[in-house]
């Protein structure tokens, strides 16, 4: 009986492990199909998207050095002085500590933000929180990519 229960026992952890593995790949998945989807968004204009993705204390600071919030670049998206048209994430990995899930990855860009030519590959760094139930990007840094 007693090992019956020891089995049991050591069962049920593996399980629980596994079932706790398999959540935190989905969250994963999850953040790397919001970056997606997010960059489809922004190519196609449509800020509504956009902007239900984003925490409205939203911090976005560029490649270029330049630093906005979440008015802002719906603003500059909107009015056209941000425009992109080429928006490739890649190699991304994702960290999920909790509520808070950090993305890095590289990104080919096309385009402007802000009136500045943003053309070119990048590493970015964008933390997600969630809140209510729902992954939000609250910031996001860009660096321009080292050329070989």
């Amino acid at each position: 009986m007693k090992k019956l229960a020891v089995f049991a026992s050591a069962a049920l952890l593996v399980f629980a492990t596994l079932c706790i593995s398999a959540s935190a790949q989905s969250v994963e998945d999850q953040i790397k199909k919001m970056e997606t989807d997010r960059a489809a968004s922004i190519v196609k204009g449509d800020i509504d998207a956009l902007a239900k993705v984003t925490a409205d204390d939203y911090t976005l600071i560029t490649a270029a050095g330049a630093m906005s919030d979440k008015a802002q670049m719906i603003s500059a998206f909107k009015s056209g002085q941000s425009k992109i048209t080429v928006d490739d994430v890649s190699d991304m990995k994702v960290r999920v500590y909790g509520d808070t899930a950090i993305v890095t990855g590289k990104v080919n860009v096309k385009g402007t933000l802000a009136g500045k030519d943003a053309t070119g590959t990048q590493l970015y760094t964008r933390v997600y929180v969630k809140k209510g139930g729902h992954w939000t990007s609250v910031a996001l840094q860009q660096t321009r990519a080292a050329t070989p």
